[in-house]
């Protein structure tokens, strides 16, 4: 989920890359290398699913000629740790044509999907602000593979209310086997989760860093949780404008802030569109108030030592 942009000395640093994998499976769609022949054929045939459906999904996208996807251990170009997307599951390095999975994501449709966003986006969509781009390609991400979509919404809602200071919610569970029961208007057994995350709080204005900073970049210094908040914010951002007036709504913006001269669309646009406003509570009740059943499932799966109750 980070970009690279390591840009400078090529001939220095070729030297340095990391070698490729093993093996590798080539289609038309671009070239999948792993250090297994298995894992290779499942990552060729989700990228031959995927790439087609990331371009028509998207308004305005570029096609990268000779892609490469490679499976790693940690995704990394080169072999020296500085470099290295250290806890990142993914990695697009344009000057490459290269996305970069790591063998232990989440999931790696999901996240190879997330990549292929970053690579098709043509050059209208440059005046999306600070970590918007990452919220982006959450969004579509959670729309293509449906069967993760929970889980990424879950995980990036809770990481945007907890960079807005914390979330409480209150679960109410009953078996499996006596939900028909329980619909029905019979007395079940049933018990209350309550899950209560906490966020160190940052000052009153500090989510709107959304805005300005570049979390999704390798060369970013950001701490693992400042990271997951901005991409939290940016996903619920996105996710509130394009589930409102759909994902052309935000490149007619991109388009409109060029031509207006803007360097990136600003950002009373973009609250105005999410209906939102500058006031941190907002963005944590608008956090709080799109966790639906499914994402409260996934939160009690991904946070079963915050159940208090």
């Amino acid at each position: 989920m980070l970009r690279g942009i390591l840009l400078g000395a090529p001939l220095v640093l070729s030297g340095c890359l990391v070698s490729p994998p093993n093996e590798s499976i080539e289609s038309p769609l671009g070239t999948v290398r792993a250090d297994r022949l298995d894992e290779a054929r499942i990552v060729s045939a989700y990228l031959s699913d995927l790439r087609p459906r990331v371009m028509e999904y998207l308004p305005d996208t570029r096609y990268v000629e000779d892609m490469e996807v490679w499976l790693q251990d940690v995704p990394a170009l080169y072999r020296f740790q500085a470099t290295r997307a250290t806890g990142a599951e993914g990695l697009w390095a344009e000057h490459h044509g290269r996305i970069l999975l790591s063998r232990g994501a989440d999931d790696i449709e999901r996240t190879l999907t997330h990549e292929l966003v970053h690579a098709s986006l043509g050059e209208t969509w440059h005046t999306l602000p600070g970590s918007l781009e990452e919220g982006l390609c959450d969004f579509v991400s959670a729309e293509i593979c449906e069967s993760g979509a929970a889980r990424l919404r879950a995980g990036r809602l809770s990481s945007a209310a907890l960079a807005c200071g914390g979330l409480q919610l209150e679960l109410n569970v009953v078996r499996a086997r006596d939900r028909e029961a329980a619909a029905e208007g019979a007395r079940v057994p049933s018990w209350t989760a309550r899950i209560v995350l906490s966020g160190e709080y940052r000052g009153e204005d500090a989510h709107l860093d959304v805005f300005d900073v570049e979390a999704g970049l390798s060369s970013s210094k950001l701490a693992a949780n400042e990271k997951r908040g901005f991409y939290g914010l940016s996903f619920l951002l996105i996710d509130r404008i394009a589930g409102r007036e759909g994902l052309d709504s935000i490149h007619t913006m991109c388009l409109k802030a060029e031509a207006a001269g803007y360097d990136a669309i600003p950002t009373e646009w973009l609250l105005e569109c999410a209906q939102l406003s500058a006031e941190r509570g907002d963005w944590r009740r608008a956090a709080a108030q799109a966790v639906g059943e499914e994402e409260l499932l996934e939160l009690l799966r991904m946070y079963p030592e915050f159940v208090v109750d």
